[in-house]
């Protein structure tokens, strides 16, 4: 299944209280374009989208809804699970999630009510107050038509409510399952799949076919790594040095933090790329340099690598990855408008020369909100500068 198109309202940080994102190529996709991958002869997703943008703009939030989207069509509870515990705050009232969904040629709009309500411990959780799930005609789901959330639900035919489901399906879907598992799992073969990639919590718990490979790319000294103790210790051989024996925190201390991060997105991707899922990578530099981080964006970009279609999303806070995109419709920059406010601006619909760099529009400032303002930047050389002549 691949997800086209997602919204949620009542959102605190974001402007008009909407984050809304496009998934689908929206732009023309030539036929040596691997880095979107075809669903129909009209239609393709992105294989990367970029989220972009300067320090609280939103991205980590952004990131988050597009995991609890994914949980929504895939059927997992839209509590626990690694899902973050503070997500719920985020909203103001009653949200309503709106997506498309795609899977073998058949098209679905799926609408919930998400409320909070409850408290587990570390805080409201969330749950399904109403929903409805509709078939849309594939055929009609043209690059416009998905442009508009109003021609999008013009077409759909609702097949399901929460409030109308079959006894059978109550099993199914507790209050914070979406119903939508039960209607795609009468159909579908394969469920949407998320994984959340954060800096910290990888555990290289077994050996693998490759594992050699996949280190030298980030240390190009390091010979050999031998797992023992499912992952309690380690046998690491540099190049032309003797063997040695050490705990998961030692070894944790010897391997730099880019390598350990750097394997650790690698092994999630490989396991992304043959589910053909979603991979959500928050600030993907971190301990990375941008060779390596391009490395990885490769992975998604090629039919090779990614035959399945799988998506990686990443935030980011450095415009000179975003000049490894090739494409213009999978960047979005998240500024703040304003209001205050946060909005994810899609990088096509401000700019229409392919010629630009992206590094050098985002660095401008041409999308508003993409750089600190002028007049913060100088109240801060200011203080400083008065600071530390006291001194």
């Amino acid at each position: 299944m691949k997800l086209l198109k997602v919204y949620f309202d009542h959102l605190m940080m974001f402007e008009g209280g909407v984050f809304e994102i496009d998934l689908f190529a929206s732009d023309r996709v030539a036929a040596s374009d691997e880095s979107a991958f075809k669903l129909a002869g009209h239609l393709h997703v992105n294989s990367i989208v970029a989220l972009a943008g300067i320090n609280a703009s939103g991205k980590t939030t952004a990131l988050n809804l597009l995991e609890l989207a994914c949980r929504i069509v895939d059927g997992s509870p839209v509590r626990g699970g690694g899902l973050p515990s503070v997500l719920p705050t985020v909203f103001d009232g009653p949200s309503t999630f709106k997506c498309v969904a795609w899977h073998e040629g058949s098209a679905y709009l799926v609408e919930s009510v998400l409320a909070a309500g409850g408290d587990e411990g570390d805080g409201p959780v969330l749950g399904f107050a109403e929903e409805t799930v509709s078939s849309l005609p594939a055929k009609a789901l043209k690059r416009s038509v998905l442009g508009s959330w109003d021609d999008i639900e013009a077409l759909a035919s609702p097949l399901c409510t929460r409030a109308q489901m079959p006894g059978s399906w109550a099993a199914l879907t507790s209050p914070d399952v979406s119903i939508a598992v039960a209607v795609f799992a009468r159909d579908f073969g394969q469920r949407v799949r998320a994984t959340a990639v954060r800096d910290d919590g990888f555990r290289l718990a077994e050996q693998f076919d490759g594992l050699d490979d996949v280190l030298r790319v980030f240390d190009p000294y390091i010979e050999h790594l031998e797992v023992r103790d499912s992952g309690r210790a380690f046998v690491l051989t540099f190049f032309g040095r003797e063997p040695i024996t050490l705990s998961e925190r030692g070894l944790a201390e010897v391997l730099s933090s880019g390598t350990v991060r750097g394997l650790g997105l690698v092994q999630r991707a490989m396991r992304i790329l043959r589910s053909g899922g979603y991979l959500l990578v928050d600030e993907v530099e971190n301990h990375l340099n941008r060779q390596l981080v391009n490395v990885v964006l490769d992975l998604f970009a090629a039919s090779e690598t990614n035959p399945k279609g799988a998506t990686l999303v990443f935030t980011t806070h450095y415009p000179q990855l975003l000049d490894h995109v090739h494409r213009k419709d999978n960047v979005f920059f998240l500024v703040r408008g304003d209001g205050g406010g946060a909005c994810a601006v899609k990088y096509c619909d401000r700019v229409r020369r392919i010629e630009n760099k992206k590094s050098e529009v985002f660095a401008s400032n041409f999308v508003k909100g993409t750089a600190p303002r002028y007049a913060d930047v100088r109240a801060l050389k200011s203080l400083v500068a008065e600071r530390v002549a006291d001194e």
